[in-house]
């Protein structure tokens, strides 16, 4: 069995820690720059050319893909597709997820509840924007952005009409999103692979941040959530198409709400905080949909710990988070 990772960058830890997982589970693994792909579509034949040669066949393919090569990354991954080949997140589910208001619009649409957002071209549409969001302070976003890069909290209706039409000018479309009290600066990311959660951490902000963002220097600690929040997080990864997902959860006074569904997610905080083989559980799962894997109906297989826990005389609790 072959597999091939999309990748600008092999010395990542979610590329490092792949490839040791496909070794130890008997899979050879390519990993293999988007940018390096030249697409070819002549007559009724298409191909990949990498160094002027065709790409073989691969049994799964695995697009790990950042936010500054989408467009051209996502032509690569509809190469692949158009030549039958199986690959794990679609580039739609991968273009749906990547823009954050059309994920927004995708959850919205199957009741999925997730936070107010404006988004808006006329500056004369603040005033409107800041009554349907509560007031201010709001939070800016940009469309398409990653690890918290474009994120920002603003304070004052004269601070949002300056970074509105500062952002605009650049052409660059802004969503306006209410700013959860309840929920500042703290968050859960909960890690989906299939139809099963395999990892959830609390992510907090470091002093002085409300992002809470690892790349950020948030701290991330093991939960266990609810089963109807982890339902609620495989539900929405489903509900865009996605095999393998980042989930982005808020709990409020009236329960979860999604901010943002990730299609490359990272997850080197994740494996720290909880210690579980988050790639050796995407592995898996890539070889079960390449066919060189049946799961037993009811079986579930745990995601297994990367390292053995000291023995010690008190035993760490994981609290369950508070629904208040």
């Amino acid at each position: 069995m072959k597999f091939a990772i999309l990748s600008r960058n092999r010395n990542l830890h979610s590329i490092r820690r792949l490839l040791t997982e496909a070794r130890k589970a008997g899979v050879s693994c390519d990993i293999i720059s988007p940018l390096d792909c030249q697409l070819v579509v002549e007559g009724r034949q298409s191909q990949i050319l990498v160094g002027g040669q065709p790409l073989q066949r691969y049994d799964a393919v695995l697009p790990r893909i950042g936010a500054s090569i989408t467009d051209y990354g996502l032509a690569v991954v509809r190469q692949f597709e158009s030549l039958g080949m199986k690959v794990v997140n679609t580039s739609q589910a991968i273009a749906d997820s990547r823009d954050k208001l059309r994920c927004l619009q995708i959850l919205s649409a199957d009741d999925i509840r997730v936070p107010a957002t404006v988004l808006a071209r006329s500056h004369r549409g603040i005033r409107t924007a800041l009554d349907r969001l509560g007031g201010m302070p709001v939070v800016l976003k940009l469309l398409q952005g990653t690890q918290g890069v474009g994120v920002m909290i603003v304070h004052s209706p004269v601070s949002l009409g300056s970074v509105v039409d500062t952002l605009q000018g650049l052409d660059r479309d802004v969503l306006m999103q209410e700013f959860i009290r309840e929920g500042a600066g703290r968050d859960y990311r909960v890690f989906v692979v299939g139809s099963e959660v395999i990892a959830t951490m609390l992510r907090t902000a470091p002093e002085g941040e409300f992002r809470t963002n690892i790349h950020r220097g948030g701290q991330g600690h093991p939960v266990e959530l609810p089963k109807e929040y982890q339902k609620l997080a495989v539900h929405a990864a489903r509900r865009l198409g996605l095999e393998i997902a980042g989930v982005d959860m808020m709990i409020d006074r009236t329960g979860a709400l999604i901010l943002e569904v990730n299609s490359s997610p990272g997850f080197e905080g994740i494996e720290k905080a909880t210690r579980l083989n988050v790639a050796g559980a995407m592995v898996r799962h890539m070889i079960r949909l390449a066919g060189g894997g049946r799961k037993k109906k009811g079986a579930v297989k745990k995601t297994t710990p990367r390292k053995k826990p000291r023995t010690t005389s008190k035993k760490k609790s994981q609290r369950k988070p508070s629904r208040e």
